[in-house]
């Protein structure tokens, strides 16, 4: 599964540097779609590494409990030094970053400080963040880094989808996440479930498919149109690197025009 996983990024095998590190973080965002969409259709799948992994490279993407539980197993086999960290995306659905939404890593032993490797946040980071209070910038993005006490509080760029995220100074394990994956993908009341989503980060941008809306937010601004075909919205789909969610359209559809009589 390694040459395999590496094939789909693009990369040759190679021993763990920190140069080696950002190479992995940049192909995964660029070729690896954060996405929701079998949580919409009522498909919850398991998020052990191994089955994140086969799920990767049979194009269906994910989100952070996949994506960053796939990576922790391959840097690992890589030979990096990697520790799993709850997070807590303050959203409209959890305000005060209560409850544990969030998955995030850290590698360990390739300089004087760790590096948070996040390949789960979406909008988020496009390579590796120090582990370092203070401002870092990555193209035309902007984020903090503070420290709270026993967490950490990454603060996202203004034109991010949330304001926030905190994780914990501590490590854990990925049984730790297996709970908040099975609230968060069939529970009525998860946002995960109400709006399907799908997101590519590139250097300087980032390309969204939210319902029945295409963004693309990056140093030339916010760009948004409504995808009102179905050959428009599954093209944006297939530029994301997903393809087969045709069945996802009609709903898809009928919940945007639901949405548009509250307007």
């Amino acid at each position: 599964m390694i040459d395999g996983y590496l094939a789909l990024l693009g990369l040759p095998r190679r021993g763990p540097s920190l140069d080696y590190l950002f190479e992995l973080h940049r192909a995964q965002v660029e070729r690896v779609p954060y996405s929701n969409l079998d949580i919409v259709l009522g498909n919850p799948v398991p998020i052990d590494p191994a089955a994140s992994v086969a799920r990767i490279l049979a194009g269906r993407g994910g989100y952070c409990f996949h994506l960053n539980g796939a990576m922790s197993w391959l840097l690992r086999e890589l030979g990096f030094a990697v520790s799993l960290h709850e997070g807590y995306v303050a959203t409209a659905s959890n305000p005060d970053a209560a409850e544990v939404n969030h998955l995030l890593l850290l590698v360990h032993d390739l300089g004087d400080h760790a590096w948070i490797f996040d390949v789960g946040l979406g909008d988020g980071l496009h390579e590796p963040m120090p582990l370092r209070i203070g401002v870092h910038k990555q193209g035309p993005f902007r984020y903090k880094l503070a420290h709270t006490g026993r967490r950490w509080r990454f603060t996202h760029d203004e034109t991010g989808s949330f304001e926030y995220m905190e994780f914990e100074s501590a490590g854990t394990t990925m049984d730790a996440f297996e709970e908040p994956h099975r609230r968060l993908s069939t529970a009525d009341d998860s946002p995960f479930r109400k709006v399907l989503t799908a997101q590519i980060r590139g250097a300087d941008r980032v390309s969204i498919v939210r319902g029945c809306t295409w963004l693309d937010i990056g140093a030339a601004g916010r760009e948004e149109r409504t995808l009102e075909e179905f050959e428009e919205w599954s093209s944006r789909l297939a530029a994301l690197h997903l393809t087969g969610f045709e069945e996802l359209w009609p709903r898809t559809r009928e919940a945007h025009e639901a949405w548009l009589l509250t307007r």
